[in-house]
């Protein structure tokens, strides 16, 4: 399921984008995001479709239009 969501965060970083909708919705986010931002286990955050992990983690850059998505790491076989 896809849903946009808007913010205006501090500055251009994913760990402002991340502060911008804990403050924004509460709850919700909770689910995933921890208080001190980390995520929950095999939670992944891809910015453009690439893992933050394998960018510059929470300090990734980001730009208007950029899609971030959340998503929950599965493995099956």
């Amino acid at each position: 399921m896809k849903n946009e969501v808007f913010v205006e965060p501090e500055s251009s970083m994913v760990k402002d984008v991340l502060k911008a909708l804990r403050d924004r919705s509460g709850g919700e986010w909770r689910r995933i995001l921890r208080d001190d931002l980390s995520l929950e286990k095999d939670c992944v955050i891809l910015v453009n479709g690439r893992n933050i992990a394998s960018l510059q983690h929470l300090e990734t850059q980001i730009q208007d239009g950029d899609e971030i998505t959340f998503t929950v790491l599965v493995a099956g076989g």
